[in-house]
């Protein structure tokens, strides 16, 4: 744009001829254009539909993809905001044709005729209601033209810090800028209806979990919990830490709001947590088959199991000969049963928790109901047997919210967190059996899933349609993004280029009851608990810095 306050020559706009009578010569004189706030056509919308705005700003401005900008439309008797956030970048110009690439004097072009076309979608409006409150609300019209363009200040998001709920993990981001005085909070009323956690490796999955949990701790701390949280952990990261990382256990102010159950040893010396055992008896066929591809023989045998021997006593009848004998009368062959045999025998070696006297699954339910984390550790074992306690923990979770929901008494809803969710949810038959449940009909009775996983792809389309709650900390594989913004309830297409370019510990949340999908920076676990170990901690996160967690 030519700098409107520049002098001007005959043949320029804005020039004057004058001719000087008596001499027949012509004068050449300029005038001057004072430069106003009106004159500069720089953020001011100058283009486009209800469907995305455009405006300019100097090539030398900084401006970055996915900031939220303010746009202020007096026409209406009450001042309406507009906000729209920055999907594209492009560089333009006065110029037509070879501008960039021909030589003028001694540079490429002149300066003043240059600038940046921003591209923003409408996210909506902010305006008064009569009560003199502010309320959002979609647009269904476009800002009048010129309207002034801002980046949106924490005046602007305000309205946000209303309709935030109750599980705080970050701050509101615009752009590369946190906007320290608006938390983004999740709401422990959808918690029920299923939450994904998605991230490339290193991006931050385990710290969002961390600070997921804790706040859910002080939660159920107060008594306030709506929801109980299941954490399964096969690493050890969560009880007491990794790498130089802390745990859940170290927010010792909000230690009443969590239960710990282990099979590591060294861990039981903390007074907070106790020893996991599964009794025999709790363990159903259909627990067995969820761990490995059965052939069709072998789980038509493990569904006979249950009307061929007494429910609670299969487990040690079917390894015996005379239980083998017993389902071989029932028509199945030999070598069936003797694989199935073999992979129970090595079930009841490898998981030594398993007992003949006592079970933490009813604590472990009871605790859920009344609203507080609870923390499965077991670091010694493998995934085969993560996936076991996790299958057996999800049905008799569901079974028993399915009763309570019958008689009238259901408790709190609670959250069953799946790590490395595409192991289960990602089809196949078993496999999907016990989760798929979960994702179809689990809300009704109150218990949703939080699959957590670097590749949401590998997960069936629609069980991640149930899903309401999208956390996505960075995904660089666009199968991962287009599988999310064909399930996501809420619009992410325009989002694509922005979610390739989080950084680690950046997020974007698209939940129900906050009315866009909003930029966040997820809390540093350590920094986070650290201030909720402290007196006033609420007031000093407020002003705490941003910052990236370490990597997972």
């Amino acid at each position: 744009m030519a700098d409107l306050s520049d002098e001007r020559w005959e043949g320029e706009p804005g020039m004057t001829t004058i001719s000087s009578e008596g001499e027949g010569k012509v004068e050449k004189k300029y005038q001057t254009t004072k430069n106003d706030g009106n004159s500069s056509p720089y953020h001011k919308i100058i283009s486009k539909d209800v469907k995305e705005y455009h405006f300019i700003v100097p090539s030398e401005e900084w401006v970055e993809l996915g900031e939220i900008v303010s746009i202020h439309d007096r026409r209406a008797e009450r001042d309406v905001t507009f906000l729209a956030r920055i999907t594209d970048i492009r560089h333009d110009s006065n110029y037509d044709g070879n501008w960039d690439t021909v030589i003028r004097g001694d540079g490429f072009y002149d300066k003043d005729h240059i600038f940046h076309r921003v591209v923003a979608e409408p996210l909506g409006c902010v305006m008064k209601d009569d009560g003199g409150r502010e309320r959002f609300r979609k647009s269904r019209t476009i800002p009048a033209k010129f309207s002034p363009v801002a980046k949106a200040e924490r005046d602007e998001f305000q309205f946000l810090a209303d309709v935030m709920g109750d599980i705080e993990v970050g701050r509101l981001r615009n752009g590369s800028r946190d906007v320290k005085e608006i938390p983004v909070a999740l709401h422990s009323d959808a918690m029920d209806h299923h939450m994904g956690v998605f991230a490339t490796t290193g991006m931050g999955k385990s710290n969002f979990m961390k600070v997921f949990a804790a706040s859910c701790m002080k939660k159920a701390s107060s008594k306030r919990s709506k929801f109980g949280l299941l954490i399964v952990d096969p690493h050890g990261e969560y009880i007491f830490g990794k790498k130089g990382t802390k745990g859940l256990l170290h927010l010792d102010r909000y230690r009443n709001g969590i239960v710990c159950y282990s099979t590591d040893p060294g861990h039981l010396k903390d007074p907070l947590v106790s020893n996991l055992t599964v009794k025999r008896s709790e363990i159903l066929p259909q627990d067995i088959e969820v761990l490995y591809d059965w052939t069709p023989a072998q789980r038509e045998a493990l569904e006979a199991v249950s009307r061929v021997f007494y429910e609670e006593a299969w487990l040690d009848d079917i390894i015996t000969p005379e239980g083998a004998a017993k389902m071989v009368a029932e028509g199945f062959h030999e070598k069936t049963i003797g694989r199935i045999s073999r992979t129970i025998r090595t079930i009841l070696d490898k998981n030594r928790y398993i007992s003949d006297l006592t079970s933490s699954v009813p604590g472990i339910i009871n605790n859920l109901m009344e609203g507080k984390v609870v923390l499965v550790d077991i670091p010694t074992l493998g995934e085969r047997s993560e996936l076991f306690l996790l299958s057996l923990l999800s049905r008799t979770i569901l079974d028993r919210y399915k009763r309570e929901s019958a008689e009238g008494a259901r408790g709190r809803s609670c959250l069953i967190t799946v790590e490395e969710a595409q192991r289960v949810l990602g089809g196949g038959e078993g496999s999907l059996a016990r989760f798929e449940s979960i994702a179809r009909e689990g809300r009704k009775f109150g218990v949703g899933l939080c699959a957590v996983t670097q590749q949401p792809k590998l997960i069936d389309k629609q069980l991640l349609s149930q899903f309401n709650t999208l956390v996505i900390l960075g995904l660089a594989d666009r199968n991962d993004r287009n599988r999310l913004e064909e399930s996501a309830k809420q619009d992410l297409s325009t989002l694509d280029v922005e979610i390739q370019t989080l950084e680690r510990g950046e997020a974007i949340i698209s939940t129900l009851n906050i009315p866009f999908p909003v930029p966040a920076r997820i809390h540093l676990y350590e920094r986070y608990i650290a201030d909720l170990n402290r007196e006033g901690g609420e007031e000093k996160r407020s002003k705490s810095r941003g910052f990236n967690p370490p990597p997972d």
